[in-house]
């Protein structure tokens, strides 16, 4: 375990009580009693006196969630890029899980939206002496004396527990976030990815505070198709549309052989003939469309066979990142004969697709049964 001195608090998250893992060599999302943490406040009292003045809505203590990086981690890991990066890797393995749960299990679940992994505003500078704030509207500093913070008010203090992660996805990201903020340099197809999540981050928030009409789940549907472009996209000055979208989604190797089969129609002059995940990416399509070009439309045209569309949007992003990153078990399998062997094997495998299995699952929600 690194010595606190080691780790410095960058940004707070009062709305997130994370309790699963989520590190990397040099950045963690940590909660309020992780040992760095502790060993902090033990050096830096003003470090304690910050996390004691966050309050809920009706003066309810809470403590907040920290996203910790190295103090000797390189330059490049500082920027606000990086730091996004590192929290929509949590964000986003969080929310495409609990979406394809919800379209499973259609129960509510307050970890379908991002918004419980917002940044605060103000932070302790790193000298653990002053209040700053630094964003497009605002540079300020403050008197920590003076300073009271509070959750913010859509929606309470979520806990995140491990098994709320899709911790296949999140450790894929989290090798291509170490390579991607190395230097600062990094592959097109790295770029890529980091700016797909940033777009992520925001088309999974909470669509209106209150007061939400449909059409905010029009403009929310309209970030999501962007996701897929923006993740699908070859580069260049080429073009990023539903035909690019639509081949990185094939490349997806699905566990339940009945998404592998192409009995699904789009129609058309010449009406095609597509697996499940592309048909209803093609609605998602439509539908943004719809929203974005003023047309007339149906509250109904939000659903696929009574569930919500934009839940299968989410879903239809995990899966676009599956086979962007190749996320498939492709372990050869052991000698039987070996039963410690292949016992062993039969439950990497397992805890391996688990993660997809869900989302496959979700997908099947939208064909009557």
């Amino acid at each position: 375990m690194a010595e606190a001195d080691e780790w410095t608090p960058v940004l707070a998250l009062p709305n997130l009580d994370i309790r699963g893992k989520i590190e990397s060599l040099y950045a963690a999302i940590v909660p309020p009693d992780d040992t760095r943490i502790e060993r902090l406040r033990e050096e830096h009292r003003r470090l304690t006196e910050f996390m004691s003045k966050f309050k809920g809505q009706f003066g309810e203590q809470i403590w907040p969630s920290f996203l910790l990086l190295r103090s000797d981690a390189p330059k490049t890991y500082y920027i606000a890029e990086a730091v996004n990066g590192f929290r929509d890797i949590l964000s986003m393995s969080v929310v495409t899980y609990a979406r394809a749960q919800r379209l499973c299990y259609n129960r509510p679940n307050g970890l379908v939206y991002s918004n419980a992994f917002q940044f605060y505003p103000w932070m302790l500078d790193k000298n653990y002496d002053d209040m700053i704030i630094v964003n497009p509207a605002e540079l300020g500093v403050h008197l920590l004396e003076e300073f009271s913070g509070q959750a913010f008010p859509e929606q309470r203090q979520q806990t995140v527990m491990e098994r709320h992660i899709d911790l296949v996805l999140a450790k894929a990201m989290l090798d291509r976030w170490e390579s991607r903020f190395a230097d600062g340099g990094g592959e097109w197809k790295d770029k890529a990815l980091f700016r797909s999540l940033n777009m992520a981050n925001e088309a999974a928030r909470i669509p209106a505070l209150t007061a939400a009409v449909f059409y905010d789940v029009g403009r929310s549907l309209a970030l999501w198709v962007s996701t897929y472009e923006i993740l699908a996209h070859p580069g260049g000055n080429s073009d990023s549309n539903f035909q690019t979208v639509s081949a990185l989604l094939e490349k997806v190797k699905w566990c339940d052989q009945r998404l592998s089969v192409a009995s699904y129609t789009i129609p058309g002059k010449t009406p095609k003939q597509v697996q499940l995940a592309t048909w209803i990416c093609k609605k998602i399509y439509d539908l943004r469309n719809i929203f974005l070009h003023g047309n007339d439309i149906d509250p109904e045209q939000l659903k696929i066979n009574g569930k919500v569309l934009i839940d299968f949007a989410v879903c239809i992003y995990r899966l676009l990142l599956t086979g962007f990153l190749h996320l498939h078990f492709d372990e050869p399998i052991p000698d039987v004969t070996n039963t410690a062997s292949a016992a062993s094997f039969i439950k990497r495998r397992r805890d391996f697709e688990k993660y997809q299995q869900t989302c496959e699952r979700a997908l099947l929600a939208a064909v009557p049964q």
